[in-house]
Parts: C-alpha cells; sequence; structure tokens
C-alpha cells in the first residue's frame, strides 16, 4: 500500500468513526432475524413486501412487513433456478413469479428508495465490512452529508438493499437474514 492510500484508508476510518451505531435507523422498525444455513441469494418480489431467500437447503419466503417466514420448499435442485440468469421461480405466495437474485452468484438489490434513503457499505478494515444506513440524500462517505447516517451492521454480507417499494429493507449473510420495515404514518 503506497502512501496515498494510507492517507485515504486512514481518513475513511476516521471519517466512519464519526457515525453512531443503531440496530435499527430511525423511522424503521426490525422485524426479524431468521437463521438460513446456506444462504446463497435472495430477492424481492415486484409486487409486495415478500422475500425469497434461496439457500443450499432450498426455498423460503419471508413477509418483511410482517416478520415471519410464510412458505418453505426444501428442494435443492430443479430448473427453477438458474445461477447465470440470477433469476428464480417463487414459491407459495410467490408461485407465479420470477425474482430477480442477488448474491453469492452477483446482483444486486436496490440501493435506495423514492424517499432518498441508502444503504452503503465500505470495508477499511476488510475482510470485514461495515453496512451503513443515511436518511434522504445523505452519505456516509461523504464528509459534511453524514448527519442522519447511522451504521447498523459489520459482517461478511451476502447482499443488502431495499424491496421495490422502498418500505422494506435487508442484509444477508451466509447463515442469516436481518428484516427491516419502514414504520408507517
Amino acid at each position: 500500500m503506497n502512501e496515498y492510500e494510507k492517507n485515504n484508508r486512514a481518513r475513511l476510518i476516521q471519517l466512519l468513526s464519526k457515525i453512531p451505531s443503531q440496530p435499527c435507523p430511525p423511522g424503521w422498525r426490525k422485524t426479524g432475524t431468521f437463521a438460513v444455513g446456506g444462504l446463497t441469494e435472495i430477492g424481492f418480489s415486484q409486487r409486495s413486501e415478500l422475500l425469497l431467500v434461496v439457500s443450499s437447503a432450498g426455498r423460503g419466503v419471508i413477509d418483511c412487513t410482517q416478520g415471519r417466514k410464510i412458505a418453505r420448499d426444501d428442494q435443492v435442485d430443479g430448473d427453477w433456478y438458474s445461477a447465470c440468469s440470477l433469476i428464480c421461480e417463487g414459491i407459495g405466495p410467490l408461485k407465479d413469479e420470477r425474482v430477480q437474485l442477488a448474491g453469492l452468484a452477483g446482483g444486486g438489490l436496490p440501493l435506495s428508495n423514492k424517499s432518498g434513503e441508502s444503504l452503503e457499505s465500505a470495508a477499511p478494515n476488510w475482510p470485514k465490512f461495515d453496512l451503513f444506513f443515511c436518511g434522504p440524500y445523505k452519505s456516509a462517505l461523504v464528509e459534511g452529508h453524514q448527519a442522519g447516517c447511522v451504521h447498523i451492521a459489520s459482517d461478511d454480507f451476502r447482499a443488502f438493499g431495499f424491496s421495490f417499494s422502498g418500505n422494506s429493507f435487508v442484509f444477508a449473510t451466509s447463515s442469516d437474514i436481518t428484516v427491516f420495515s419502514k414504520l408507517m404514518g
């Protein structure tokens, strides 16, 4: 690492250390953390707050608003999943939907919502990643724009992001998934 890189890393660590840690951002509620051994990918329905979870033990569906598992299928192989196209056929209430995935094979979930809230990741102490939730049009990585940002987790994340409505967000590791729902009105 050259001198410029060392100085930039030190600057980033100092900048991020100013952000408070909270298990849940203001205006949101944590609806649950679910153990999912061998989690490989996740994907949101484009029509609801339902999350499809793909693992080495099959598929599951989580209702992010209520924070509960609502469907499970332990079939591990089938033409319902394509790692190359990052698409998976849903089960249960998502049985008629093909869900875009993010996780081990690539892809990504929306990193912001229509309110301008966002999720950002940084890894100045790699291999540990830090996940930040930022209020409307703020950034954990830009000095002077950190007000409204909170550090919500540190881990090796498989995927993280918002639902398509922006009313839920999640972060997932290889062994669990944590779900949040926006407080309404």
